[in-house]
């Protein structure tokens, strides 16, 4: 068994199964969460033209950060394999996340993540994906609920300012991410000069996009300054 290369596994259709089976699960309570969101926004008084507005704009400004994934999905299929990958992206959607998680498994048997791994090298690296954000499902299992007295003491009672401190995380999470980017200037300078186009190019999409009046354009601003960044980064630079 100790000889056998572990994409005999990786590939096994009872690994394709539980696959499906993850990503049909998280399909459906995408599905649930959706209609949820449509009820709660008519009780609120939202209209519906606006619920789809909004639904599209979410929609289009994931097409930019899930290129970014599939880009990941086809480093992590040639040493997990096609299953693995498609249930740990598709769940999760961590690809450096999930690509340092299986190193990191593969490592601790002493072992590099490779193209042909023994079978228990391939299931070590396998438990640290799955228990190495086993901390964060626990978190939301006993404290998501409890989200709602969080909100109330973040605004002070005045659920007016959600809506602000929703822009301020996102924001802040934004600028966490890029910061890092902008000062590899020295090491990388091909990182640096993509996220500052990405950050100009998102900057002239609003821009126009409010001046003009076009609502597709501002809609699009995210995925624009995204493989716009990364293309001059990349192929210009």
């Amino acid at each position: 068994m100790e000889k056998l290369g572990h994409m005999q596994y990786a590939t096994h259709y009872l690994m394709w199964a539980v696959a499906i089976l993850g990503v049909s699960l998280a399909l459906i309570q995408s599905g649930l969460i959706i209609k949820k969101a449509i009820v709660t926004g008519k009780k609120l008084g939202i209209t519906d033209e606006s619920m789809k507005k909004g639904i599209k704009t979410s929609a289009l400004a994931s097409v930019g950060p899930a290129m970014g994934v599939v880009g990941s999905l086809l480093a992590l299929i040639v040493t997990m394999g096609s299953a693995v990958s498609f249930v740990r992206l598709s769940l999760i959607g961590g690809s450096n996340y999930e690509a340092m998680a299986a190193n990191f498994g593969a490592k601790a048997m002493g072992h590099e993540l490779s193209m042909d791994m023994l079978p228990v090298v391939f299931t070590n690296a396998l438990w640290t994906m799955a228990l190495g954000l086993l901390g964060c499902l626990i978190f939301v299992f006993f404290f998501a609920h409890k989200m709602d007295k969080v909100n109330g003491l973040l605004t002070n009672g005045r659920k007016a300012l959600l809506p602000a401190i929703g822009l301020g995380a996102m924001l802040g999470s934004f600028a966490f991410f890029n910061v890092g980017n902008v000062m590899q200037y020295n090491k990388n300078p091909n990182i640096t000069i993509s996220a500052l186009v990405g950050a100009l190019l998102m900057f002239l999409s609003m821009t126009i996009g409010t001046k003009k009046n076009i609502g597709w354009l501002k809609e699009w601003s995210l995925t624009i300054s995204m493989f716009g960044g990364a293309f001059v980064g990349t192929f210009l630079v």
